[in-house]
């Protein structure tokens, strides 16, 4: 007999079992800051699930790409990043496009196994360089 999903909200989807485990989904939360010392590199956080129900939580990072230049570095930190699906990888091609239009770049950091396997089984870890966490991250960006 199926089961009936929670009606979804924008904070949480959850579809009922009888695991203890059942995964809670989780708003995605981002922020933005400057890296201190380069002002052309800047930090994104994602923090919770990057699916179609996170449209009002990117409409700063949208904004922000659309005011990129040359020589801006985006880190995105994905060390709190639950969960993405094609929404998400819509978004993270076509801001990969956006910034290298105007000479930019974006690097991403602390990718979890799921997130890796889902980049290199549709080839996008080519679009991006990508490191193991935060600090590779930055390092890597303040060399550049």
């Amino acid at each position: 007999m199926a089961q009936n999903c929670i009606t979804p909200t924008r904070s949480s989807i959850r579809c009922p079992t009888s695991s203890p485990t059942s995964k809670v989904m989780k708003k995605l939360n981002t922020t933005i800051e400057d890296l201190e010392g380069h002002s052309n590199v800047h930090i994104i956080h994602f923090d919770g699930d990057f699916d179609g129900y996170a449209k009002e939580n990117i409409v700063d990072i949208q904004k922000f790409i659309d005011k990129c230049t040359s020589g801006n570095t985006l880190i995105f930190d994905f060390s709190k990043l639950n969960y993405l699906n094609s929404y998400a990888i819509g978004h993270l091609v076509a801001w990969h496009n956006a910034v290298s239009k105007v000479g930019g770049k974006i690097i991403i950091a602390g990718t979890n196994k799921n997130v890796e396997d889902i980049f290199a089984i549709l080839g996008i870890s080519n679009l991006f360089k990508i490191y193991p966490d935060l600090n590779a991250a930055t390092e890597a960006a303040k060399g550049e």
